[in-house]
């Protein structure tokens, strides 16, 4: 790669895909301004990022690792020199130099529409670039265990990214009521009633569940899809009031999908024939 020269170039290319285009890419291909033929292989252009928060605490986060082959684009005034990739999510492009690697892997943390980019640089200096809109999603599996009063859940909705809000929450919740042991005359279980609620990010009151009786042993649901999301922290509140004296302590549990509408590329796999050529 020369040096001084790679950075500059696909910095004036992505500052004129800024002008040219909005947050989303458009339906429209660029047009070819330079030698290289673009010819990407990549099998998804979505995904799921997923995380585990037990006791407010963050156990374990997956991102969504996404790979471009590059390997098929050409030049016809030169060798290819450099093949790179800009996420769309404020990281900086990932690049690879053409001779040593074809492919381009990225891994987003974040979840969002994102207008990326992916493109190519010769060794003469032409730079050629197509936009892909990438979907990513985000599950978040949340629990409180042995708590009487369960702790809110925040569900941060702001995507990194100047594009549109999610499109949805989806709230999958479960409240258990763990049977006491070992039984006796005055060690019977409570019942509790349990509500749960769902804030915007204003803290107004959005939705609220009826109230339902959760017997010992037993346990109890609540499903919801929160339309016309609004950017910003929402929070999730079960509250527990237990019958007669004490309290009663439950598990909760919360399956929480933030999700955006399918707008992204189309994946470009590479075909079969293609792949038995390649693996000759």
């Amino acid at each position: 790669m020369r040096a001084g020269r790679t950075v500059p170039v696909i910095m004036c290319s992505l500052l004129l895909m800024a002008s040219i285009s909005g947050c989303l890419s458009s339906d429209e291909e660029p047009k070819k301004s330079s030698a290289i033929e673009l010819i990407v292989y990549y099998d998804a252009t979505s995904g799921v990022l997923e995380e585990n928060v037990q006791n407010n605490q963050q156990v374990t986060e997956t991102g969504v690792e996404l790979t471009f082959d590059f390997s098929y684009t050409k030049s016809s005034a030169g060798a290819m020199e450099t093949y790179y990739f800009l996420p769309g999510d404020g990281s900086s492009a990932v690049e690879n130099n053409a001779a040593e690697n074809g492919e381009v892997t990225y891994t987003y943390l974040t979840h969002g529409l994102f207008d990326a980019a992916m493109g190519g640089i010769d060794d003469q200096g032409n730079d050629y670039f197509e936009n892909i809109t990438i979907r990513i999603d985000k599950q978040i599996t949340w629990g409180d265990s042995n708590t009487a009063d369960p702790n809110v859940m925040n569900i941060e909705t702001t995507p990194d990214c100047s594009c549109p809000a999610p499109e949805k929450i989806v709230v999958e919740s479960t409240v258990v009521n763990p049977e006491n042991q070992p039984p006796s005359p005055i060690n019977q279980g409570q019942t509790v009633t349990v509500t749960w609620r769902m804030l915007n990010s204003t803290d107004a009151t959005t939705v609220e569940s009826a109230p339902e009786q959760v017997g010992d042993g037993q346990d109890a649901s609540w499903m919801h899809n929160q339309y016309f999301v609004e950017p910003g922290t929402w929070k999730l509140e079960v509250d527990v009031t237990a019958e007669g004296n004490g309290d009663e302590r439950v598990n909760v549990n919360h399956v929480v999908k933030i999700l955006y509408e399918s707008q992204e590329s189309i994946p470009n796999p590479m075909s079969a024939s293609e792949a038995e050529n390649a693996s000759q």
